[in-house]
């Protein structure tokens, strides 16, 4: 932030940093809350009042960041910083989205009987989120490269779509595998989202959107 004006300013901006680090963290907590709920499907939360409340703080970051861009004729390191805070809020409130669908699915699974790619996926979303938070919180930079970990839950979802094939238009699909499939994209959607976040942390620092060989 050593392009801004004042400290004036330079308080304002912080201050819309710091609602995106809050909004960040409540997202976590969603999104390890219906995590839990793929194994624990009864250990379920009032969804629609977790999603409202992102839904509201997402919607003070954008009111916020449009106040000031109205206001302020922002330089180019300006301009970044509010135009990637603000995806990065769109963002965050996606994930919950996601996050709450997660927890919705899982209401239909009561045995917790998901295939292993599901777990894979569910663990590798936890920690593509840690990681992206804790570069946003400014703790230290990205330890790993988030298009790897997203190709990963890629390689999940086809593997799950192969199966899916593999059974043949002549042979039933069990219920399971169908509900097994719409999580799997529900868990890969998610992880884009997550993608897109890291990738807003590097736009703002460099202008550029690419994650690889970050850290």
């Amino acid at each position: 932030m050593a392009v801004l004006r004042t400290s004036g300013y330079d308080r304002v901006l912080l201050e819309i940093h710091t609602m995106v680090v809050n909004l960040a963290g409540s997202v976590q907590d969603i999104l390890s809350k219906a995590i839990v709920t793929l194994e624990r499907p009864e250990q379920q939360e009032d969804w629609r009042t977790l999603d409202q409340a992102i839904d509201q703080a997402r919607s003070q970051i954008l009111d916020r960041i449009i106040d000031i861009m109205s206001l302020q004729q922002l330089r180019t390191q300006e301009l970044r910083f509010m135009l990637g805070h603000q995806r990065m809020a769109q963002g965050l409130e996606r994930i919950a989205d996601y996050s709450c669908d997660i927890a919705e699915l899982s209401r239909l699974r009561s045995d917790a009987g998901w295939p292993p790619e599901i777990l894979q996926m569910s663990g590798c979303l936890l920690s593509m989120f840690e990681h992206v938070l804790i570069g946003l919180k400014g703790e230290q930079e990205m330890q790993v490269d988030l298009d790897e970990e997203d190709d990963q839950l890629d390689r999940n979802y086809a593997s799950l779509q192969k199966e899916l094939m593999d059974k043949g238009p002549s042979k039933s699909i069990s219920v399971e595998l169908g509900l097994a499939l719409v999580m799997a994209r529900t868990l890969e959607r998610l992880g884009d989202h997550i993608v897109n976040v890291g990738e807003m942390q590097v736009y703002i620092k460099t202008g550029h959107r690419r994650l690889s060989g970050q850290g």
